[in-house]
């Protein structure tokens, strides 16, 4: 009796949302004028932190994040956390450095809105996208 009380209770938890203490978080650093890593592979739940932010931003690119995911811009300079609930693909930038080439993405889950990013990428988000193909390319041929 004592343990599907207890397997109630652990389900009753998850589904109040507290399931997500087991959500990771991982570190971008902006390093002169570029992201690292440029692209990152989280699940649903987890945060992405940007740290080393002097000088910098974080903002997602219009039309190349999932719909219904979250869109971003933090304040220059300020260090900057942001949880993802959406699977897919997020493209974001450095605003002040974007022109030379300070971008990155998000792989969040399955990339479910890559051929949309693909399509709708322009400019500097093109190499950030080609990056992110070969990232998911070596990521599938090492499973």
């Amino acid at each position: 009796m004592h343990i599907k009380s207890a397997l109630i209770a652990t389900a009753s938890l998850w589904m109040l949302g507290l399931g997500n203490a087991f959500a990771e978080e991982v570190t971008v650093t902006a390093q002169a004028t570029a992201y690292e890593p440029i692209v990152v592979f989280i699940q649903p739940g987890d945060t992405v932190k940007w740290t080393n932010m002097s000088g910098h931003n974080t903002a997602s690119l219009d039309g190349l994040i999932p719909e219904g995911g979250e869109p971003w811009d933090s304040a220059l300079g300020d260090n900057y956390s942001q949880k993802f609930e959406v699977e897919g693909v997020y493209i974001y930038k450095c605003t002040p450095h974007y022109s030379l080439g300070m971008a990155g993405a998000i792989v969040v889950g399955q990339p479910t809105n890559f051929e949309q990013v693909k399509q709708n990428a322009t400019g500097m988000a093109m190499r950030v996208v080609a990056k992110t193909n070969k990232a998911l390319d070596q990521r599938a041929a090492a499973k």
